[in-house]
């Protein structure tokens, strides 16, 4: 019986001691547990699976590893969303988004920078709103705003300059009120106010000249205040005082002379009672009965003579139904029709003056046919034709007039024949060309863009040179180069990879014969 124990028990350690050389390790490869992502090995027997470091060191990829695959080191994604900034990697440092510069260097332009569309250049306003300026802008100081030469040359106008309109040339009123000078302008001296000549080259007038009337022509008298002469002018000598004859050859008179009477004739009486009659006595023929003379020497009545009762004097009326005239009378001369003035001071009426009504004054039509201007009138100069501004406001129109229809505003073209640009026009700004993106969100494609047929997006090529990694690319994350597997499946060989010559499997070299290892 005890003899059996000892059988039976030499049996279990027999059984155990083979069941232990069964589970014992002879090459790494009995040690595989099927997961890339750990580091196999046999030593003494046993087996080791630590897990792999798939650490680059490089803080530009995110490492990983797959149970499947092994490691993995995929390129990090930089990108900040911000088309300000610049977007890169540093082995060192990791991602770096530097601020880019959009200075154009152009004093002309408002320089910005969208995070969407990157550096926009906007041109700036250099209207100051003042139409006496040209307004000009340099790349390199900005805004100039140099002042219209107003001056037309031309001495009878006052240049002057409107912030509204620009340049104004109102004519200079030449008139010095004086009826007695001729008014007119020199384009190259100015105003020229000539005294007119009244001389009416007749003796018997006194010629003078009033400012508010003009020349005046008036009879002079010849009178010495003597009865005892003739008083008489004539045009070329002037006035003539001969002595009269008193001596009437009639007996029947005295004959005489008294300066203040005249003649003086001691007559017989030869009355025949006709009051109209001047009654005398001829030393030859007898009496005489002459026709009286009517003259009151006032030329503003008119002379007759009736037989009861003498001489009559009515006055006679100066109208000459003419209202653009004012009717007078002087004892000397007459009647007098004066032309009156119907100048009313006002440069926007035409003056005139009907027989009937007296003085018109009429509007001026200032209108000039042209759409382009606001036609308006000044009580001092007359007509005015200010351009019109025909600025809308809008930068996104090229602001015109046609002198038929008026302003013009025509839509800019702002296509930049640019693919790679989406234009557009801003009210306040302009044109605005900006720049689209062509990110197809494919790191297996590289994005670029061409001016004649757009965004362009070209597949990368991942093929890294080295025979030891399966080249592929993933859509989120790019290129990924994850190692080959070289296990030939054979225990006796070393297998290894060289990056030019790819899988190398070597013969292990057994020094000695090992118990229960077929090789």
């Amino acid at each position: 019986m005890f003899k059996q124990i000892i059988i039976i028990l030499v049996l279990v350690l027999f059984a155990f001691n083979q069941l232990d050389m069964a589970s014992a390790c002879r090459c790494d490869s009995d040690c595989d547990d099927c997961n890339e992502c750990t580091l196999d090995t046999c030593i003494r027997g046993c087996c080791f699976n630590n897990e792999m470091d798939c650490s680059d060191g490089n803080p530009c990829t995110e490492d990983s590893c797959s149970n499947s695959t092994g490691c993995c080191n995929s390129p990090i994604s930089c990108n900040d969303g911000d088309a300000c900034t610049t977007d890169s990697c540093s082995i060192e440092t990791g991602c770096c988004n530097s601020p880019i510069s959009c200075d154009d260097g152009n004093a002309c332009t408002a320089d910005i920078c969208s995070k969407e569309t990157g550096c926009i250049h906007s041109n700036i306003d250099c209207d100051d709103g003042d139409a006496c300026t040209a307004d000009s802008c340099s790349k390199k100081s900005g805004c100039v705003h140099s002042s219209l030469n107003c001056d037309d040359g031309n001495a009878c106008t006052n240049d002057g300059c409107s912030k509204e309109t620009g340049c104004t040339h109102s004519n200079v009123d030449c008139s010095d009120d004086d009826a007695c000078t001729t008014d007119s302008c020199s384009k190259k001296t100015g105003c020229i106010n000539l005294p007119i000549s009244c001389d009416d080259e007749d003796a018997c007038t006194t010629d003078s000249c009033l400012n508010s009337t003009g020349c005046s022509n008036i009879l002079i008298s010849c009178d010495d205040c003597d009865a005892c002469t003739t008083d008489s002018c004539s045009k070329k000598t002037g006035c003539s005082n001969i002595p009269i004859a008193c001596d009437d050859g009639n007996a029947c008179t005295t004959d005489g002379c008294s300066k203040e009477t005249g003649c003086t004739h001691s007559n017989i009486d030869c009355d025949d009672c006709d009051a109209c009659t001047t009654d005398s006595c001829s030393k030859k023929t007898g009496c005489s009965n002459l026709p009286i003379s009517c003259d009151d020497n006032d030329a503003c009545t008119t002379d007759s003579c009736l037989n009861s009762t003498g001489c009559s004097n009515l006055p006679i009326s100066c109208d000459d139904n003419d209202a653009c005239t004012t009717d007078s009378c002087s004892k000397k001369t007459g009647c007098s029709n004066v032309p009156i003035t119907c100048d009313d001071g006002n440069a926007c009426t035409i003056d005139g003056c009907s027989k009937e009504t007296g003085c018109t004054h009429t509007d001026l039509d200032c209108d000039d046919g042209d759409s382009c201007t606001n036609d308006s009138c000044s009580k001092k100069t007359g007509c005015i034709h200010s351009s019109l501004n025909c600025d809308d406001g809008n930068a996104c129109t090229t602001d015109g007039c046609s002198k038929e229809t008026g302003c013009t505003h025509i839509g800019l073209d702002c296509d930049d024949g640019d693919a790679c640009t989406t234009d557009s026009c801003s009210n306040s700004t302009g044109c605005c060309n900006s720049q689209i993106s062509c990110d197809d969100g494919n790191a297996c494609t590289k994005d670029s863009c061409s001016k004649e047929t757009g965004c362009c997006n070209t597949p990368i090529s991942c093929d890294d040179g080295d025979l030891c990694t399966n080249d592929s690319c993933s859509e989120k994350s790019g290129c990924c180069h994850t190692p080959v597997s070289c296990d030939d499946g054979e225990d006796c060989t070393n297998d290894t990879c060289s990056p030019k010559l790819g899988c190398i499997h070597t013969y292990i070299t057994i020094p000695e014969p090992q118990p229960n290892i077929d090789c």
